[in-house]
């Protein structure tokens, strides 16, 4: 027997394009089929309804990854599954995504709960509007972060400037 006939078929990942807004459920449906699916999600805070949040969304709004082994596994039940439209393609066959790549989106998102954690996008030099409190509206220099929680902005309080020490989920870059 030659080592090339002894050895498993190779797996690859193929894109899903989901329905709008039904990723989780078609990554449900095609495990359920058996299939192995990967939807890698992040975590950001957005204001909604005048409150912050903290938010899971798909990282990549509609598109989600199906491993499969190519000769071996049927992949025609794919897209008459719940929540998928299809089967990304390219030249009207679909196209593995490079090994590297998934990897990559696996390790970042191997977090506690498989969800990456988003950067704040406040950065220190910049510009930052302060959304609740005695400062609201106020406009000012971030000059540093304590964490994930605090932050020190320079604030232009009865003609001079102030540092002022505030909550970073009440602050949002100006520009």
């Amino acid at each position: 027997m030659s080592a090339a006939a002894s050895s498993p078929p190779s797996a690859f990942w193929f894109v899903v394009f989901s329905k709008p807004r039904r990723e989780t459920e078609a990554v449900e449906q095609l495990e359920r089929q058996g299939y192995t699916a990967f939807l890698p999600r992040v975590r950001s805070r957005r204001r909604l309804r005048g409150q912050w949040q903290d938010i899971v969304e798909p990282m990549f709004p509609r598109y989600l990854f199906l491993r499969v082994v190519p000769g071996q596994d049927d992949l025609r039940p794919v897209r008459s599954t719940r929540g998928v439209a299809g089967l990304v393609r390219f030249g009207g066959d679909p196209q593995p995504v490079p090994e590297a790549v998934m990897a990559e989106l696996q390790r970042l998102c191997a977090g506690t709960d498989g969800v990456l954690e988003l950067p704040t996008p406040l950065a220190a030099g910049g510009r930052v509007r302060v959304l609740e409190g005695p400062f609201a509206g106020c406009e000012g220099e971030l000059l540093n972060q304590d964490g994930k929680r605090r932050a020190l902005v320079l604030l232009e309080l009865l003609g001079r400037l102030n540092p002022v020490e505030l909550p970073l989920n009440v602050l949002t870059p100006v520009g």
